[in-house]
């Protein structure tokens, strides 16, 4: 069969018109072969470049993806394998991405540790699992961690702890501990966590003024003395007011 010409039609790709036909050849095929002055191939010789045009279609696809951002082996390999191609081709172009250091588990657990501390509120362990769930080394992924320092981690913590303050409608002790909950999810270490709210200053009087308006209202045409008292006393309590903080509006209000 003759070569007619070639039509560019993007990247590293050319349509090749045949006698009676067309195929679709990457240029590293087409120089490989010497197309361009090779004009006549027999069927032997074109299977063998649709083969090898094949193992480049999964090349470039590979490469089309992880230019859009920094990906991880296990990423690559799913996002070709999700594509339908050959098991045998993937793991051809996965080794040559890797000698080509286009693929590089260590420094991309590097980069998206980074990307995690400077983008996102998720503490270490967060941030381990989720590199754990890309099908990367656990203990090159602790590796890096731990070259944190532990100041960047109590920086994190402080910086989440002060924008829920700024929005807390909650007593001292609810907020503490939802906090704290919410740290531990973010995958922040306990010590760390209890050690930078255990003197943390919360003002509690607006919201306890009206904690207690609210449980006055609902209950003074139900109760009266002491058991409206205690009634109040109990949904104070439960909103995780301090026993002096409860007995103090108490006080003040009657």
């Amino acid at each position: 069969m003759d070569i007619q010409k070639f039509k560019k039609i993007g990247k590293s790709k050319y349509k090749v018109y045949l006698n009676n036909s067309e195929v679709i050849l990457y240029e590293d095929v087409i120089l490989k072969y010497n197309l361009l002055l090779q004009k006549n191939i027999d069927l032997k010789k074109m299977d063998k470049i649709l083969k090898e045009n094949k193992y480049y279609e999964v090349y470039y696809s590979a490469l089309s993806y992880v230019e859009i951002k920094m990906r991880s082996e296990s990423e690559v390999r799913q996002y070709l394998t999700n594509k339908g191609y050959d098991i045998t081709e993937i793991n051809e172009v996965i080794e040559k991405l890797k000698e080509q250091n286009i693929i590089n588990n260590e420094s991309y657990i590097k980069s998206y540790i980074n990307d995690k501390i400077y983008l996102s509120h998720d503490g270490p362990e967060k941030i381990k699992n989720q590199l754990i769930t890309l099908g990367l080394d656990e203990s090159l992924i602790t590796s890096y961690i731990e070259k944190i320092e532990e100041s960047i981690w109590i920086e994190k913590i402080d910086k989440i702890v002060e924008k829920r303050k700024k929005i807390n409608k909650l007593s001292k002790n609810a907020f503490i501990n939802k906090t704290h909950t919410y740290l531990l999810t973010l995958g922040y270490r306990a010590d760390l966590i209890n050690e930078r709210l255990h003197n943390i200053n919360i003002d509690n009087k607006q919201e306890i003024v009206k904690d207690y308006k609210k449980a006055y209202d609902k209950y003074k045409n139900k109760y009266t003395d002491k058991e409206l008292k205690y009634r109040i006393q109990n949904y104070l309590y439960r909103k995780q007011y301090s026993i002096e903080e409860i007995n103090e509006i108490i006080d003040l209000n009657q």
